[in-house]
This record gives C-alpha cells, sequence and structure tokens, in this order.
C-alpha cells in the first residue's frame, strides 16, 4: 500500500511540473491582417490583446467577429502545443485519446 501512495506522490509532482511548463508556452495569433492579436499561455489564460484602432472607429461586428476569431484560433493553437508538451513528457499523445470522445453524440 505504502508504495502505491509513493508512486501517487511522484505522479502528483509530475503533474505539477507539467503544469508549471505548460504556463512557460505562448501562442500569439493575429487575425485580420494583424487588426486583433491575441497572446494565450499554454493553461489558455489571456495574458493580452491588442486592437488596430481603426477598427474601433469602424464596424463594431467587425471587431466582434475578429476578437471571437483570435480567441477561438488561440486556444486551439494552445490545445494543440499542450498536448505536443504532454507527449514529450510522457510519451502518450493525448491527442489520440481526445479525439476518441470527440464528435460522438
Amino acid at each position: 500500500m505504502n508504495k502505491v501512495f509513493g508512486n501517487l506522490g511522484g505522479i502528483l509532482s509530475q503533474v505539477q511540473n507539467m503544469q508549471e511548463s505548460l504556463k512557460g508556452i505562448s501562442v500569439e495569433i493575429s487575425v485580420g491582417d494583424g487588426a486583433v492579436s491575441v497572446l494565450m499561455d499554454g493553461s489558455q489564460q489571456l495574458q493580452g490583446i491588442k486592437i488596430n484602432p481603426d477598427l474601433i472607429k469602424g464596424d463594431i461586428t467587425q471587431l466582434e467577429d475578429l476578437v471571437v476569431e483570435s480567441l477561438r484560433i488561440s486556444q486551439q493553437e494552445t490545445r494543440n502545443k499542450v498536448q505536443e508538451e504532454v507527449a514529450k513528457l510522457t510519451g502518450i499523445n493525448i491527442g489520440n485519446y481526445i479525439n476518441m470522445f470527440q464528435n460522438r453524440g
């Protein structure tokens, strides 16, 4: 039993190390020919957003669409990078497991 808990401690330590390394991942996405840029870390926390001032003076719907698009792409890119990092650290491609459960229903 102690061996199981000893291994659990090691696993928890690895998970914590992995979480810290994922924070070091950063993805910057620009859409609309650079009109909107989003910076997101590996834990999908928004780190920054830049909006071309000309968009603010123009069509607000276009601005909203560009912000949504940049956030959606940033989330997908960070998921991809996280999957790559997890595969490097563990040798397990979690993307294969995630894809098994998508589009079911």
